[in-house]
């Protein structure tokens, strides 16, 4: 199995253990033990795998913070998502979630901010400028309401449009406020889901070795957003566990033309071309990874796997 022969690779220390926790869904764990990882490499000063470790940490703390926000822990949901932001803070999907849990702790501004961000790295993200408009309708900034519900019709899917511009009216005439409130319900709660949720989804069906539910769930996902690397590198490790090597290596090289300097994407085609008998590919992958990450410890196992065939 792909993900079999991934973890053979993985270095030998606390970070197997967090890797543990994370899949058994134990998020709350796996945080600690990446967080106690990182501070040990660092106090002994030896390399670390800086993008295996960011991918998992974030998708951990989103984890982590699903939790806590179904036990009402706002406060401490905020914190983890944070933390996830800071690792990755070109996620809009995590900036967004980060402004919903400010919403539901009152903090308004900071949650406008959140909305902003998450807007500016992904205009077209409908259900973020909804939130925004939504946060300025509560507090009877209609303008601004407005101002953001109109820059969001250029973006919404065509099923959605008409019930963009049913808000718009209700807002601009005055209507009762209970005839918005259910509008804007419908708004956020009918959104196809986001490509963070798609993500989250595929990762745990990857996890429970469901793999065919999550190329169905990733593929549904790029149709709606088909310039997100991370959806396609999931959807090569999907397909590469299916025995489905040549369109795992499809996805990994799609995910590298969107975005060249990512490492994971990079990593996994390396892993495939590795699988597939092409080894000389896959070093020469190997080393674009350790160009850019010279300490890179899952790429070196690798290429030290490699080099004695190629003597």
């Amino acid at each position: 199995m792909f993900v079999e022969r991934f973890v053979r690779f993985v270095p030998k220390s606390g970070l197997k253990k967090a890797l543990s926790h994370f899949n058994n869904g134990d998020y709350r764990r796996a945080c600690k033990e990446f967080e106690s990882h990182r501070s040990r490499a660092a106090l002994d000063g030896k390399g670390q795998d800086q993008e295996l470790m960011r991918m998992y940490m974030v998708e951990a703390y989103i984890g982590h913070a699903k939790q806590l926000t179904l036990n009402g822990k706002h406060a401490e949901a905020a914190s983890a998502l944070e933390k996830a932001v800071a690792l990755q803070p070109r996620y809009a999907d995590v900036r967004y979630s980060l402004g919903s849990t400010y919403v539901s702790m009152g903090k308004v501004a900071e949650a406008r901010e959140c909305f902003a961000e998450a807007l500016e790295i992904n205009p077209g993200y409908l259900r973020a400028r909804i939130m925004l408009a939504k946060s300025y309708h509560d507090t009877g900034e209609n303008e601004k309401a407005l101002e953001a519900l109109e820059a969001s019709l250029s973006t919404a899917p065509a099923f959605l449009l008409d019930q963009v511009k049913d808000l718009i009216r209700l807002i601009r005439f005055g209507s009762s406020g209970e005839e918005r409130t259910i509008l804007f319900h419908r708004l956020l709660e009918e959104k196809p889901t986001s490509s963070q949720v798609s993500k989250q989804i595929a990762l745990e069906a990857i996890q429970n070795g469901e793999y065919d539910a999550a190329a169905n769930e990733l593929k549904k996902a790029l149709g709606l957003s088909p310039n997100y690397p991370d959806l396609h590198n999931l959807l090569g490790i999907a397909y590469a566990n299916k025995g489905m090597t040549d369109d795992a290596v499809i996805e990994f090289e799609t995910a590298l033309k969107i975005h060249p300097e990512y490492l994971k994407a990079r990593l996994n085609l390396a892993l495939a071309l590795y699988e597939k008998g092409q080894r000389d590919d896959s070093m020469r992958n190997l080393e674009m990874v350790l160009e850019l990450d010279p300490e890179n410890e899952l790429a070196m196992n690798l290429l030290r796997e490699l080099q004695p065939v190629n003597k």
